[in-house]
């Protein structure tokens, strides 16, 4: 199966689909086989990846950062899911929407911020968030939101007195060894993303984040921002299979439960958890996936993860899809393989 996924992802690199990509399959029993394909940057030079790449993991950052930290909270009784958000943000106006909303995104906030490329500072991403209007009422429908998340990043920040940087690497990254992860990461080791070439920054982001939304928070935010590696996020999913993890185990086995099924403004059904997505026919888990016991997440710049804890298995592939030019990602469609020969090996091993 280790064979089959690698030669399945250089197939997509000789194919140009993505430059290169670094992933790990967890088991719970605490074994963990990492590998890589490809290259590191494709301009502008060609530089072959060694594995000890740190990649920009873009929406993972949602659930090992900002979700995690906020379960630290409620755990801690400095928050709840009821929390409404004005009581901590008093600018935020939608007085209605509290932390459940948040996290399971059926806020009504729109997915993302108009013209992000043109965002200069942190002041005018908040300037722009709380100036919005609900697209949908509130808890009505599920609509992926950027913006939700950016205002969790800022109740962190805010009840904390922390950084984001600071207060995930006292209670994530440090307790799970996870020395290579950080929102302000060693640039020289980064793979590349995209080059950006606008008013507001031109050149090539390396250990610069990619979200332009992220970027003008200062590299800092709720819903993007995190660099990491496969052999680190590998640590935090064998934490949660474990149940070793930073939070108890209550508060962890509600990262796992169906919290909303709602359609989305396009008709679709979808489905969340807290923070965390939950696996669908055709998702980027596959569609062997235990739905109930599972929980999935991916990120823009062609990453994603999945945890199993009915079959303990874990999975995190991280890849720069988006280098040189997001257009040219087409990471996609190798998802839902991965997963099944994932999930197929270990049916084959299991049933013997």
């Amino acid at each position: 199966m280790y064979k089959n996924i690698k030669e399945l992802l250089e197939t997509g690199v000789s194919q140009g689909f993505f430059p290169g990509a670094s992933w790990c399959v967890v088991h719970g029993n605490g074994e963990v086989y990492c590998d890589f394909v490809g290259f590191k940057s494709l301009v502008p030079e060609k530089v072959l990846n060694s594995g000890n790449e740190i990649y920009d993991v873009a929406s993972l950052t949602k659930v090992i950062s900002t979700t995690t930290m906020i379960m630290n909270l409620i755990e801690n009784e400095k928050l709840t899911l009821d929390t409404k958000i004005y009581t901590v943000l008093p600018r935020f106006k939608h007085h209605d929407i509290d932390v459940y909303h948040l996290l399971t995104h059926c806020s009504g906030l729109p997915a993302d911020i108009s013209r992000a490329s043109k965002l200069k500072d942190k002041e005018e991403v908040l300037n722009r968030i709380y100036e919005m209007e609900l697209i949908y009422p509130t808890g009505d429908n599920i609509v992926y939101s950027d913006v939700g998340f950016i205002l969790l990043g800022q109740i962190i920040e805010k009840i904390t007195h922390m950084s984001l940087h600071d207060y995930a690497n006292i209670m994530i990254f440090r307790p799970l060894e996870m020395n290579d992860t950080s929102y302000h990461p060693n640039q020289e080791r980064c793979a590349p993303t995209e080059f950006r070439e606008d008013e507001v920054f031109t050149g090539m982001l390396q250990g610069l984040v990619h979200d332009e939304k992220a970027f003008a928070l200062g590299g800092e935010a709720g819903h993007a921002g995190l660099f990491s590696t496969a052999k680190d996020i590998s640590k935090f999913i064998l934490s949660i299979l474990q149940n070793n993890f930073v939070l108890n185990t209550k508060y962890l086995n509600e990262l796992f439960l169906l919290r909303e099924e709602k359609l989305s403004l396009k008709g679709d059904i979808l489905t969340r958890a807290l923070g965390w997505d939950k696996p669908q026919k055709g998702s980027s888990a596959g569609d062997l996936i235990s739905v109930k016991d599972s929980i999935i997440h991916t990120g823009f710049t062609g990453c994603n993860m999945f945890i199993d804890k009915k079959n303990q298995l874990g999975f995190v592939m991280l890849s720069n899809a988006v280098h040189p030019k997001r257009n040219m990602n087409q990471i996609i469609q190798f998802r839902n393989k991965i997963g099944n020969m994932i999930f197929k090996e270990w049916e084959e091993n299991h049933d013997a």
